[in-house]
Order: C-alpha cells, then structure tokens, then sequence
C-alpha cells in the first residue's frame, strides 16, 4: 500500500509515526526546508482544557497514541492576570511544549522517531498524488486544500505576535493576560523555555496588521520591564481556524488543522492534531473507526467553542476581571482537579444561550 503524507508538522509526523509501528512505509512531503514552525516557540498543554483531563496529557500522548514525546516544562503555578486582578493557581496545571527548530520541539521530536523519508521543499498536487497512491493524508496545517475541495467553512483567524527574550524565569510558571489593552478579547502569555529564556506572545482573533502592532507595543511599554531583552521577535498573521464538512474524500484524509482539528479559543490545538493524525492512520492500517467517531465528538466540542468564542468577542475588561476574580476564590484550582472538561463544560452552557456576535466583527485596540 502506497501511502503520502502532506505536511510534516505534528499531525502529518504523527501519522507517518503510526502507519510505522503498524506496519506500513509512507512518503512525507513538506514545503520548507525543515520540519516545525518557522520560529522557536512555547505553547501549553493544559489539563483542565485536555480532550481527556481526567488523564495526564503525555501520559496518554505515550500509552494511547504510541507517541514518544516529552514535554518542556511542568506548570505548577498558572497566573492569570486581567486589568484590575491577579489570580495564582498552584497544582498540576499542565506542560509546556517548544515548537519550532529546536531539539527539543514536538515536531524534532517526532522527526527523529520516524523512519519515512521526508521530502523537502515539496508542495505537490493533492488530486494528483490521489491518483498514484493508495491513501493520501493532508496534514497541511492550512486550509487550502479543504477549501480547493469546497470542504472549509472559515470561522476566525487569529494573528500571532511576539519574541522570544532573555530575563530571569521560572519554567513552572504560566502567565496568561486577558486585557482589552493587550490583545481585545484574545490574550498575551509569558512561557519559559528555561530560567534564562521565554517566549512572550499575543494571540488576537480577527483583527488587522495594524491593530495587532498596536497591541504589541503597549504590552511591552507597560510589561517589558519583566525581561531583559528581546532576542529574536516573531508575527504570524491571519492563522485561519474553521470547519470542514467531510474529511474523508475518497482515498484522501484531512487532519490537524486542515481537517479542522484545532479550537477557535485559540488555545489548545496540539493534542488534537496529533490524535487526529494517529487515529487516521489506524483507519488506513486497521479500517478502525476510531477516526470518524473522534471527528464526530470534536465537531460537537468544535461548535459548542465557537458558541462560547462568540460570547468572549463581546466581552470588555469588567468580564474579563470576573472570570479572573472567578478563578481567585478557589474555583481555578478545583478546576485543575477535576476529571471534567472545563471548556466542553462551560461550551454545552453556552450551547442553550442565544448567539448575539458576529464572528467576523473586528477588533482593534482602544
């Protein structure tokens, strides 16, 4: 059985991984001249918010997925600020991942565990690979594919802007910022790589270029005096996130974000990629069904977070300080505790209220 892979990030690697120790060789194309993002960055894997958080993430990243990943960091303290209050949380709050070119990215990570050639500097044709392999599994990380097909159904794009700077870190600490002055209603973060490095970024949904910078420079007058210096800056504009109607066409499978595998929260996204990517495999190897149904639950989680994005659009710092004030009163904590998906809980709220925003409507700073 002839089976390509396009794209060579989590949810492309991860499939490859698996197809392996299934039985199965497979070719990975990928566009650039490396595997991972363009630039070396932290991202988190939060328990509270784990499609499973009765479960440790990389525990079951590692006994269910077959995935040999280890993360950056261990979050024992999370801090959450809004513009008028400051909340800590302390416990078993999640990890930390690098992504990027580093050694210690998920995607290096990933690379060195497979034994499929990656081809580089390849971006070949979908419907032409269709016709000279038996599967085909699209894991471009972008929707240009499912929107060739007719498939995508866009949502919200978030544009992402930081750096990367030197200063003194604890690696078990998380900050997360929810200031209209920051990023309207997404969100600045601070995450270590180390006690010497972190990365600093902002993620906000549907706004501009311009608006974005704008942000950018005000978060780092009022909260640069907690680095250094910057090392090295980063900015990924109009990061589209959507639905896609049908993720199986014929011989071809769309997984990661190109099967709509990634949340319109803007916050997690890496463990769905990846159990996208293993679980489509097992349907090429196993015929399992274990895809569809995954695909059938995360399109109810999917719909239910869009529901709740739509509600936190219209929010302004009064919200804002609630919810931190909320997670202030020993509710956070109980949160991290609990077996039960905070955000599937507060999405199925949600679900039963009226929706009163337009997605598209645009953000820009005050």
């Amino acid at each position: 059985m002839r089976i390509a892979i396009v794209g060579a990030g989590l949810a492309g690697l991860a499939c490859a991984h698996e197809l392996e120790r299934l039985g199965h060789e497979c070719e990975v194309f990928e566009k650039r001249d490396r595997v991972g993002k363009m630039f070396n960055t932290v991202e988190t894997m939060l328990e509270s918010l784990s499609t499973e958080p009765s479960k440790d993430v990389f525990e079951t990243l590692r006994q269910e997925l077959h995935l040999p990943l280890n993360p950056a960091n261990h979050i024992t303290r999370l801090v959450l600020h809004s513009q008028s209050r400051d909340t800590l949380i302390r416990g078993h709050v999640g990890y930390t991942t690098t992504r990027g070119p580093e050694a210690r990215s998920l995607e290096q990570q990933l690379l060195r565990h497979c034994r499929s050639p990656v081809r580089f500097d390849q971006n070949p044709d979908v419907e032409e690979l269709a016709t000279a392999y038996d599967w085909v599994v699209v894991a471009t990380g972008s929707p240009r594919w499912p929107k060739h097909f007719g498939l995508w159904q866009r949502d919200i794009a978030w544009y992402i802007r930081g750096a990367n700077v030197i200063g003194d870190f604890n690696p078990g600490e998380l900050h997360f910022y929810f200031n209209t002055r920051y990023a309207g209603t997404g969100y600045a973060m601070i995450a270590p790589f180390d006690e010497r490095m972190a990365s600093v970024g902002l993620g906000v949904p549907d706004s501009s270029e311009e608006a974005v910078e704008a942000y950018w420079t005000r978060f780092r007058q009022e909260q640069g005096h907690l680095w250094e210096r910057i090392e090295d800056e980063f900015k990924l504009e109009c990061y589209e996130i959507g639905r896609v109607k049908q993720r199986v066409v014929g011989n071809v499978i769309f997984v990661g974000n190109a099967g709509g595998f990634i949340e319109p929260l803007g916050i997690t996204g890496q463990q769905s990629a990846l159990q996208s990517g293993v679980l489509a495999a097992r349907k090429i190897a196993l015929g399992d069904e274990a895809f569809d149904r995954f695909a059938a639950r995360w399109d109810h989680f999917y719909s239910d977070m869009m529901r709740l994005r739509l509600y936190v659009n219209a929010w302004t710092d009064r919200e804002m300080d609630r919810l931190v004030g909320l997670t202030g009163h020993g509710v956070g904590s109980v949160l991290i505790r609990s077996p039960l998906n905070l955000l599937d809980l507060v999405g199925t709220a949600m679900a039963h209220l009226p929706v009163t925003q337009d997605p598209s409507a645009e953000v820009g700073p005050s």
